[in-house]
């Protein structure tokens, strides 16, 4: 079953960070890897959108989605979207860089709908210097989180935190700090990309990953501090798991379960969020189950085709979370908190 379906609604975003991939052209890449050119102007429209929700409803009423773009916020149809979710019990947050760019956009979201989960990117980058996309979008996303808990309360605010080697050191300050200000902590790292079917990262080499031993005291000072643990997204589960394969060797095994699924701007399906491949871009996700809501052939053998082909391992959380909640028969509250 599939518990985590991660949608880049659009690939338009208001900002051009270098470390992304996702709204760039494919142009050098090879034939197979730009079907569609630049996809932000190939994007499914709110009919298509509402009812793929209602297909992955149907294969499963708990599962989780994480709406990614580019910038989601960039969709004019975000609170159509959204007021649909809450209306039929689907499950989400919305992952929004937070710039000053859409700035207007989400408060104008928060006032047309109810949202029940909000997500933004703020790394632990307290004495790094400099004034890059990165470090000045962290910065501003941290004040804006703590305004957006005090304002919104009832909305699960989370911090996607993604540690490299010159900012692990401050890991346990940022979440202590997030955790003192009620919002959750999703601990990821920094992963490269490793052909050219891995489109959702520009980080190219492992100059930036992270080893075991530079983690580990910072580790240690999160899972013993029992008063941040209940802001810490599945602590005594998946950071075991990430400290395990540190820096980049996680093998989620979809090729035998599928437990996640990815859907690109225009409808059609990929590998995982991370990898786009080529085998499973012929499908869009009516196609992926049958007419009572099971996992097809077709898509499952497409996953195993990408996988085989493109997977050379990774560190990424959502694929973990999913293959623990289906091995360990974990809850929907693992996957959201304030339920």
């Amino acid at each position: 079953m599939i518990h985590i379906a991660n949608w880049l609604l659009t690939r338009k975003c208001n900002l051009s960070c270098s470390y992304c991939n996702i709204v760039k052209n494919y142009t050098g890449m090879p034939v197979e890897y730009q079907p569609m050119g630049y996809y932000h102007k190939n994007e499914m429209t709110t009919e298509i959108v509402l009812r793929n929700l209602a297909i992955l409803k149907k294969h499963n009423p708990n599962m989780f989605h994480i709406f990614y773009g580019g910038e989601p916020m960039l969709r004019d149809d975000l609170s159509e979207i959204i007021d649909y979710c809450n209306t039929n019990g689907v499950f989400y947050t919305i992952i929004s860089n937070n710039s000053d760019g859409v700035q207007d956009r989400i408060e104008k979201l928060f006032n047309d709908v109810k949202v029940m989960g909000f997500t933004s990117s703020v790394d632990p980058v307290y004495d790094e210097d400099g004034d890059d996309d990165r470090l000045i979008k962290s910065r501003l996303a941290l004040q804006r989180l703590k305004t957006i808990k005090e304002k919104y309360p009832e909305t699960d605010v989370v911090a996607e935190i993604t540690c490299t080697k010159t900012n692990v050191h401050n890991l346990y300050r940022l979440v202590k700090e997030l955790s003192e200000n009620q919002i959750h902590s999703s601990i990821t790292f920094v992963d490269p990309a490793k052909n050219l079917s891995y489109d959702f990262s520009n980080v190219v080499g492992n100059d930036m990953l992270v080893t075991k031993d530079e983690v580990k005291d910072q580790f240690k000072l999160i899972m013993e501090d029992d008063k941040i643990s209940n802001f810490i997204h599945m602590r005594d589960t998946l950071l075991p798991k990430i400290f395990e394969i540190l820096p980049s060797n996680y093998d989620c095994e979809m090729e035998k379960g599928v437990h996640n699924i990815t859907i690109d701007a225009d409808g059609r399906v990929r590998l995982c969020l991370r990898i786009r491949g080529v085998a499973s871009q012929l499908l869009h996700v009516e196609d992926c189950f049958t007419e009572i809501g099971d996992i097809s052939k077709q898509y499952q053998n497409m996953i195993c085709i990408d996988k085989q082909n493109h997977c050379e391992r990774c560190n990424w959380s959502c694929p973990a979370m999913s293959s623990i909640v289906e091995n360990d028969r974990l809850s929907l509250n693992n996957l959201t908190h304030n339920r």
